[in-house]
């Protein structure tokens, strides 16, 4: 018999009002064909990664839901010492690279090449989020059913066999349809399916076989709707209540080999994966540990942790930001690709080749280059002496340059077309790195800078810009960050002067004096708000939604279990997909 799931559990809690009615409605909108939604569009933006040409833009909402002055180093999860009680369950849409994921692997890539999905959107800065909040819009819902029938005409003959061992006896041969659609679909919904659901869907296979004169015409259409159906297009995490705790609802088997393969690998789980979370494989955290550790061990595990760094760190569309080539002649599209390639060589060689302090990604004295960025960092004299081979380079101190905050991936993107933003990059630095909300300027800011031989630097003029009262709080919060990061122009590239102008590039981060990227990255990861910002940033990519009060506890544990690790990712990886707040939801509301 399987054995009794048994996930550590903090103090209960009464059971709020209605919250199983709730549940039924959530779970009876699965029961049939696809969800269509409120038809809300897809449209929202990412507050905190987003930054127009206005150099004194502070941004948008603050994620973390803090207030107040963000140097005053309070916890932004601290729930005041409340009982554990997670967030309440929702359904999550694949994210687009996860639907395309999945396709490959059920069946083969050249249906994955046919897939088509809606653009993802972001909520509170994570498209994870978004895929857990926002509806699907009619659009939407034709974009699947397009891409589902593509997907079914296109599927490998020799993969689709694999899912029956039946041979048809005709168009008519319905237990030959039902194995397929038992079997398929029990590796596309992640789960088994009920004798109805197999009837169902064996039935459309059989009559669209009759129509057509074929089994395979109805094994195709059988298959299209199965991909329609909300049990593939969405992460179902609405789990089963704990029976100490009717509040709270421990994923089942398959939820959990769910959230953890789309959050570790990006994909669908695999027929051996569903099999544990259907037996007893994934009863206990330490079950979950040990199938965690071996799921890190693939490639897909640093691909999908260089997915979360790409969309947090705002590098998957590099290669199209505008820069004036009157300026930076030496922009372009490749080099922007090679940009984002360093940021992600980097972070893999740290978390998973050297397996090492995580924080080196802030301060590392060295990194990875080809021949365009090496001559752009000046580090060989021509490009042409690597070309397109990657290298790793130790970085000379005098040059400043050390960790994601010199590379030219980040320096670019929270640049301007034709200048430098200190206001953007201290803001990055706050807002996604330190999780220290901004708030927005006054909606009658005066946004121009000050212009004129009097002030021929970035940092005169932004400086004088300070000494309006409206704008000086927030602006010295940001500001006094990206002037220790002036000697990096628009696009990364290091220089001395500005108009002919010196550069004074001492700042300050909250009372600690630094010069240069590296010896901000120094500051940075002695700074406890970083480490814990990065704990919650990865916790709301892995579970889709924004810490709550009640999951604050299991949040500090996971802080002291990184420190106690010595800040390796992978040890924090495991952890976090072992911890309550990970493996329970709550009633859904």
């Amino acid at each position: 018999m399987p054995r009794q799931r048994r996930f550590a559990r903090a103090p209960s809690r009464p059971q709020g009002p209605g919250g199983i009615a709730v549940l039924l409605t959530l779970t009876a909108s699965l029961a049939g064909g696809c969800y269509h939604g409120a038809g809300q569009d897809q449209s929202a933006s990412n507050p905190t990664l987003t930054g127009g040409e206005d150099p004194t833009e502070t941004g948008g909402p603050n994620p973390t839901g803090t207030a107040g002055d963000p140097t005053e180093g309070s916890d932004p999860t601290d729930g005041g010492g409340e009982e554990f009680a997670p967030a309440p369950a929702r359904l999550r849409l694949l994210l687009a690279r996860q639907y395309r994921s999945s396709v490959a692997y059920l069946l083969g890539d050249a249906a994955a090449a046919k897939v088509q999905t809606p653009p993802d959107s972001a909520l509170n800065g994570f498209e994870s989020i978004g895929a857990a909040q926002l509806a699907l819009n009619d659009q939407a819902v034709d974009t699947y059913e397009k891409s589902a029938r593509a997907i079914a005409a296109a599927a490998d003959d020799a993969i689709l066999a694999s899912y029956h061992t039946c041979v048809p006896t005709g168009p008519d041969d319905d237990a030959c349809h039902k194995e397929f659609v038992a079997n398929f679909g029990r590796v596309a919904w992640r789960r088994s399916l009920t004798q109805a659901e197999i009837d169902r869907y064996g039935a459309v296979g059989r009559d669209a076989a009759l129509a057509f004169g074929s089994w395979e015409s109805g094994r195709e259409y059988a298959l299209a709707g199965l991909l329609q159906s909300p049990y593939f297009l969405y992460q179902v995490e609405v789990g089963e209540p704990d029976p100490d705790d009717p509040a709270q609802r421990v994923l089942t088997g398959v939820e959990l080999a769910t959230r953890m393969s789309f959050f570790l690998l990006d994909t669908t789980p695999t027929r051996e994966l569903i099999d544990l979370g259907e037996g007893d494989g994934l009863v206990t955290a330490d079950d979950v540990r040990a199938v965690a550790w071996t799921m890190l061990e693939t490639p897909a595990a640093r691909a999908a942790l260089g997915g979360f760094f790409a969309e947090v760190l705002r590098l998957r569309t590099i290669e199209n930001l505008p820069k004036d080539p009157g300026v930076f002649p030496a922009w372009s599209p490749a080099l922007g690709v090679s940009m984002r390639e360093e940021a992600l060589k980097l972070i893999d060689d740290i978390a998973f080749t050297r397996e090492a302090d995580f924080r080196d990604f802030l301060d590392a004295p060295y990194t990875f280059a080809n021949g365009p960025l090496a001559a752009l960092y000046g580090l060989i004299p021509d490009a042409n002496v690597l070309g397109d081979t990657w290298q790793k380079f130790d970085l000379p101190a005098e040059g400043k340059r050390g960790g994601l905050l010199g590379q030219g991936g980040f320096l670019a993107a929270y640049a301007h077309i034709s200048s430098t933003s200190p206001t953007l990059r201290g803001k990055f630095v706050r807002e996604v790195l330190m999780c220290q909300g901004i708030p927005a300027p006054p909606p009658d800011v005066v946004t121009e800078l000050p212009t004129g031989e009097n002030y021929p630097t970035m940092r005169e003029r932004l400086a004088e810009h300070q000494t309006n009262p409206s704008c000086s709080g927030c602006h010295k919060l940001m500001d006094d960050i990206g002037f220790g990061l002036e000697n990096f122009d628009g696009i990364g590239a290091f220089r001395l002067v500005e108009n002919g102008v010196d550069l004074d590039t001492v700042s300050f981060l909250d009372g600690g004096e630094f010069d240069g990227a590296r010896e901000l990255g120094t500051l940075l990861r002695q700074s406890p708000a970083v480490t814990r910002c990065l704990v919650r940033n990865l916790f709301r990519h892995a579970t889709g939604h924004l810490e709550v009060p009640g999951e604050a506890e299991a949040l500090k544990d996971l802080d002291q279990q990184f420190e106690d690790n010595e800040y390796r990712m992978k040890e924090l990886l495991a952890e976090l997909v072992a911890s309550p707040a990970f493996l329970r939801v709550g009633t859904p509301e």
